[in-house]
């Protein structure tokens, strides 16, 4: 935990920047039409289907009820399908459609380039600085193994 107001203000900034980083990535990929929240249901699907609904609202933070009017969506949309469970003839569960791989690969993509041509953009040093940068704080942000 930082120990003065001048490193939280430093933390505050660096926060600020990420959002504004997230926030550009995220427009450059909503071509899909989707919303931000129904977005990540659907690349939680994509990346661990097959789950259930439970298990996604889990995943997601958000309640079964929250999670459950996201899916009835993507299934209107043809971007989700529920399975019956072979295990447990009373449970569902989700599997992207074609289509729903489909959106998400053309939404990253999109959002891949946008980064691509930011990074193009930099000197090679200030490139090899931005890489290292995220690595180290990718690796930081992850909980140390018990």
């Amino acid at each position: 935990m930082p120990d003065n107001e001048e490193t939280l203000v430093d933390v505050r900034s660096l926060h600020h920047r990420l959002v504004r980083i997230n926030r550009v990535l995220r427009l450059a990929g909503s071509g899909s039409g989707l919303s931000a929240g129904t977005a990540a249901a659907l690349w939680s699907i994509t990346q661990h289907a097959p789950l259930r609904l439970s298990r996604l609202a889990e995943i997601e933070s958000v309640s079964t009820p929250a999670i459950s009017r996201i899916v009835t969506s993507l299934e209107s949309m043809g971007y989700v399908e529920r399975r019956a469970d072979p295990d447990d003839a009373r449970a569902r569960l989700l599997y992207p459609t074609d289509a729903g791989r489909d959106v998400m690969s053309t939404a990253r993509n999109a959002r891949v380039l946008r980064l691509a041509e930011a990074l193009d953009r930099l000197e090679p040093a200030d490139r090899d600085m931005v890489e290292r940068a995220f690595e180290v704080l990718s690796d930081a942000l992850v909980p140390p193994e018990a």
